[in-house]
């Protein structure tokens, strides 16, 4: 196309776009200025493309007037790189629009001027900013679906393995994101895009298996449709609108993939779509139709009753319908097909810059996972908290009095307790499960109606970590812990870095420790070097972590072993102060490990028991009398190679050389594999795999879950003291 050609087609799309802007005083002005502001910046600039780099704006703005959002919106999804990619600064912004323009394009904006470690962590860090800009205002991640969702439209021109790395991002990430705030429409399209560049040959092979039966399914739904069109039509129903609907190319793929079924077995692919005027409508109908088509046994679901937490809402039924084939049907009100559609969009209403408030209260878990945001420390395990807070499946329980409570799925009565409030949980002693006394231990099921139990004296115990399973709820426990024992967990930390620098030889004096400490204070988040020993010192960040983080050259390198033989274990491997001529072993409960903190634990008759420092049998002989004096001070012995067995557990959404994968990359790390366990969840289509491993040291434990985590598919990976 000329340069000529290619103006007029500028000119012509924000003509349009001007067009499309809501009409209020002021509004087409504002967008009309941010076009303006946006192409001067940058108007030296091409895509990879070669296409005139405004048009990615351009695009993006007209997504978001698509659905309905405000000129502030437009405007700031105009602007929405020229922070990251041109010279102007927020200052200059906020000197050029009014609020909330500059608010929501640094919402948007990458993080650029901070040093990562890794991509991955530069990746994390964004969506942490990300998060916590949308609980401030919920355009910011509507603004970035449309971005992302562009960007994957067009992402043919970029390196192959840019294509993979984004495409791979959108589909664990931001789609997940889309559907968790209804947007249907920009999540079916973003997974069938990513699906494209990562499951290449599946997706040609489904497309030509749609293809080879597309007329025959269409043929069918047309009859389908017409029947039924004329049968409501007797009944009265002479307003209703009857649509095919197709099932998108990732659902299927997805379907045959967890339950095993091949593409003949789907039956769904295509289903009719009825909208009513009426909730009573929707109804009547439901039973109308069932008195014509049979049912599927269990295959009816009301969502207009209990809609979905993304507030997705209709009547779903799979019916025998004509010539005897298997049917679905929803059947939906438009104002709710809106809202499957669009989501959160479909119920903007810009009312002094903020969300209906109707709505707002549905935006709560949003609240919950931006306090967490804030106070997680480590970019890992923030990312594996908010895969399972945000994009796992979730349970809708209900306090006594009916308000929802929406955790995810495996979530405990601690969680609920947490997620009503921080002193709910902080005081919970018991909990009720629909009247029923239980342990809170105990998996909460939807539907639940839970009654937490709190007393004045009660407070956060150390084994609740291993229970809960919501990032909030952790992250509270951790923060009510370590202020209870600051002091302790202060000299812990410094106690195992100063031992790790002994372990390598390093020479460095306080003073020189607490500068290199300083300088991880920003990228762990936190404000104090105490804060950070006592991070440490508690367990949430390693030792081994921090020394890398401040000086690469302190890795110490490993003796390599050979893979096929496993190490004999060595005798003599820890100290017990004061203990010389008792026998001393490691403690199954905890399992420590070279590099971890450890007490010694006078037993009775049994000799001496090694303990992690914070393991949670430590703190119960910590608090009973008489029991204090039996622990004691323990240092690890570390010359030569010596065999610990750990316990890994990996969890991961399944899929064929999985375990293979896996155990590929822990040999890489020459680590001796005992045993291993795996579970399928087919229904949810996930798997959890334990291994039994023996390591030489926490180090050598670290890298090796470090590696697994970057696996494809795989969710979390940790340490843990269950055995397989």
């Amino acid at each position: 196309m000329s340069p000529d050609a290619k103006n007029n087609s500028i000119e012509e799309s924000i003509a349009a776009l001007i067009e499309k802007t809501p009409d209020k005083p002021g509004a087409r002005d504002l967008v009309r200025h941010a076009f303006e502001v946006a192409e001067k910046l940058h108007a030296d600039q091409r895509r990879k493309s070669g296409e005139p780099y405004i048009e990615h704006p351009l695009a993006v703005a007209h997504m978001l007037c698509d659905i309905n959002m405000d000129a502030a919106a437009i405007a700031a999804g105009l602007l929405h790189d020229v922070l990251e990619d041109t010279e102007l600064t927020l200052e200059n912004m906020h000197e050029l629009f009014p609020e909330p323009v500059p608010t929501l394009v640094e919402g948007v904006t990458k993080i650029s001027r901070m040093h990562f470690d890794t991509t991955r962590d530069h990746q994390i860090e964004n969506l942490r900013k990300i998060i916590l800009a949308m609980a401030r205002d919920i355009r910011v991640i509507i603004i970035k679906l449309c971005d992302r969702l562009h960007n994957m439209r067009t992402l043919r021109s970029l390196p192959p393995d840019r294509r993979i790395a984004i495409a791979r991002e959108s589909l664990d990430i931001y789609a997940p994101l889309a559907n968790r705030m209804g947007m249907v429409r920009i999540k079916t399209e973003l997974e069938d895009l990513a699906m494209y560049w990562i499951y290449s040959n599946e997706y040609r092979q489904l497309s030509k298996m749609i293809a080879k039966k597309k007329i025959e399914r269409e043929t069918h739904l047309q009859k389908s449709m017409g029947f039924l069109r004329n049968y409501l039509s007797e009944l009265g129903h002479d307003d209703v609108d009857i649509k095919g609907r197709s099932k998108h190319f990732y659902s299927i793929f997805r379907k045959m993939r967890n339950q095993g079924l091949t593409f003949e077995e789907i039956y769904d692919l295509n289903a009719l779509r009825i909208l009513c005027k009426t909730e009573a409508q929707c109804y009547e109908i439901l039973g109308q139709i069932h008195s014509i088509w049979h049912p599927v046994p269990g295959r009816i679901k009301d969502y207009i009753g209990m809609p979905k937490p993304n507030m997705y809402q209709s009547l779903h039924t799979t019916v025998i319908g004509l010539e005897g084939m298997v049917t679905e049907i929803q059947i939906r009100t438009q104002d709710m097909h809106r809202v499957a559609e669009y989501g959160i969009a479909a119920h903007w209403k810009y009312k002094e810059g903020r969300i209906d408030q109707s709505i707002d209260k549905r935006l709560q878990w949003l609240r919950q996972l931006a306090d967490w945001a804030t106070e997680a420390t480590d970019p890992s395990n923030f990312l594996d908290g908010l895969k399972k807070d945000v994009f796992a499946d979730v349970v809708l329980c209900f306090t006594p009095r009916g308000d929802v409570i929406e955790l995810p799925a495996g979530a405990t009565p601690i969680d609920f307790a947490y997620a009503i409030h921080t002193q709910v949980g902080e005081r919970c002693v018991g909990a009720r499960v629909n009247r029923r006394m239980v342990s809170l231990r105990t998996t909460l099921t939807h539907g639940d109606v839970v009654e937490i139990q709190t007393s004045q004296t009660g407070h956060p115990s150390r084994d609740w970590l291993d229970v809960v399973v919501t990032g909030r709820a952790r992250s509270k426990i951790k923060h009510w812990l370590k202020s209870k024992e600051m002091v302790r967990w202060v000299t812990d930390g410094r106690e195992s870095l100063n031992r790790l620098l002994k372990e390598r030889n390093i020479d460095v004096t306080k003073s020189e420790l607490d500068k290199h400490l300083e300088t991880l204070l920003e990228p762990f988040r936190l404000q104090t070097i105490d804060d950070l020993l006592a991070e440490i010192g508690f367990g949430s960040i390693s030792p081994q972590a921090a020394l890398t983080r401040m000086n690469p050259e302190w890795s110490k390198p490993r003796q390599s072993r050979s893979p096929r033989k496993r190490p004999k274990r060595k005798q003599g491997a820890i100290t017990v102060d004061g203990i010389d001529d008792m026998p001393i072993k490691i403690a199954n409960c905890c399992n420590p490990i070279p590099g971890d903190p450890i007490v010694g634990f006078i037993t009775r008759g049994r000799g001496v028991t090694v303990h992690h420092r914070n393991c949670s049998n430590v703190s119960r002989f910590r608090n009973q009398e008489g029991e204090s004096q039996r622990i004691l001070p323990a240092v690890w012995n570390t010359e030569g190679p010596i065999s610990h067995t750990v316990f890994l557990r990996v969890e991961t959404f399944d899929r064929a050389g999985l375990l293979m994968d896996l155990t590929r990359e822990i040999s890489k790390h020459n680590i001796f594999i005992v045993a291993c366990h795996t579970r399928s969840q087919k229904g949810k289509g996930t798997a959890t795999l334990r291994f039994e491993v023996d390591v030489s040291d926490i180090t050598q434990l670290e890298e090796v879950l470090a590696s697994i985590r970057q696996v494809r598919n795989v969710i979390k990976a940790e340490r843990t003291n269950r055995p397989v």
